[in-house]
């Protein structure tokens, strides 16, 4: 995610400076990624971020969603904004609380800007825009890879965020009311421009934010589903079963979701160049002046070949630059910490994203008398 959004933002014409532990790869990236606007500082992970942002006038964060928190104190201290992929709901929640800090510093910290959540929460705005009232929001996510030779344990993002996602219980909003429910439940077949594909409830920020951005329109349904090859979700309901996600310290003093996560480290790295598609659907159900209508907005990305970035990255990578980039000319002028769908200005992030060839198609539906 993080080259994504340096090609971008230095195609952009933005000098870039990429913070990383792992100074050799961070050098590869900007070598091959930062179009020569790319430098590279090495950090620790915790510590040494507040002192190696200084000076910038954004911090865009593509680490772990364990390190938001400590990525925000960094961009106060810097006094520059912030932009994120997400924080798997609670963590999202937390990062809210923080609003009176950055509306002190007169800077914005915006909270999920990748594909989903990011884009889906715009388009969830595109959506309800119009509406006098609004029963429902459904976020899905779907996709296809089609590279040869990817094993059926293949991870398109952070291992240890998407185990998070699969073991962690989702939290979904109904009856207007948050509860949470199982691990990969509510399993229905959805039909994306891809194809039909199996989705099941997971933990996500859209469920976070939307029925809070939304409450004034009367919202009283908002979960999020994505759907995973079958035999990676087999593979990890295996792995997730034998207690292996479990982040609860053992009697010799180790986790066992950390033993697992370390095996995954070690599999052999993927190839450079992927073929895979990355699909984005929402579903906005309620009432304008005319009655009761559905609103579909779809968006499917394909893969980037030179240099490469799979359809996962660009999906999410490319919007956070778009918003950072938004920030640095002083598009975005709102303050605080706010969640994509009430601080991104719709109609320009749609084009910025279009130009980029991730296209959003809109469709109404209404119902019959």
């Amino acid at each position: 995610m993080g080259r994504a959004v340096v090609f971008d933002l230095t195609r952009q014409g933005v000098p870039v400076r990429l913070v990383e532990t792992d100074v050799a790869r961070a050098r590869t990236v900007a070598r091959r990624y930062g179009h020569g606007r790319a430098t590279v500082v090495g950090t620790e992970a915790g510590a040494g971020l507040a002192a190696a942002v200084q000076g910038a006038r954004v911090l865009v964060n593509c680490g772990p969603y364990g390190l938001n928190l400590a990525a925000m104190d960094a961009a106060l201290s810097a006094r520059c904004h912030y932009v994120d992929l997400g924080g798997l709901f609670h963590t999202t929640r937390l990062q809210l609380a923080r609003d009176g800090e950055f509306q002190r510093a007169g800077r914005l910290a915006v909270l999920g800007m990748g594909s989903a959540p990011g884009t889906t929460n715009v388009l969830a705005r595109l959506g309800a825009d119009g509406l006098a009232r609004i029963d429902a929001i459904r976020v899905y996510n779907g996709g296809a890879d089609f590279t040869p030779g990817r094993g059926a344990l293949s991870f398109g993002f952070s291992p240890a965020t998407l185990l998070d996602e699969l073991s962690q219980r989702p939290m979904v909003f109904t009856k207007g009311r948050f509860r949470s429910v199982p691990p990969l439940s509510g399993g229905e077949d959805f039909r994306f421009d891809l194809g039909t594909q199996r989705v099941h409830r997971s933990l996500h920020s859209e469920v976070a934010t939307l029925p809070l951005s939304f409450a004034d329109k009367g919202i009283r349904e908002c979960a999020f589903k994505i759907a995973y090859d079958p035999a990676f979700i087999e593979r990890m309901r295996l792995l997730i079963g034998l207690g292996l996600a479990d982040p609860r310290v053992g009697p010799r003093g180790v986790a066992p979701r950390d033993v697992l996560l370390d095996a995954l480290r070690a599999l052999p790295p993927g190839p450079d160049v992927v073929d895979d598609r990355d699909a984005l659907a929402v579903v906005v159900e309620g009432r304008d002046r005319r009655g009761p209508l559905t609103v579909r907005i779809e968006l499917t990305a394909g893969p980037q070949r030179r240099p490469p970035l799979s359809a996962v990255a660009r999906n999410t990578g490319f919007p956070a630059a778009i918003v950072a980039g938004m920030l640095l000319d002083g598009r975005i002028r709102a303050r605080g910490v706010q969640p994509p769908e009430t601080c991104v200005p719709v109609p320009s992030f749609l084009r910025a994203l279009s130009a980029r060839g991730l296209v959003a198609r809109r469709r109404v539906e209404r119902s019959r008398p």
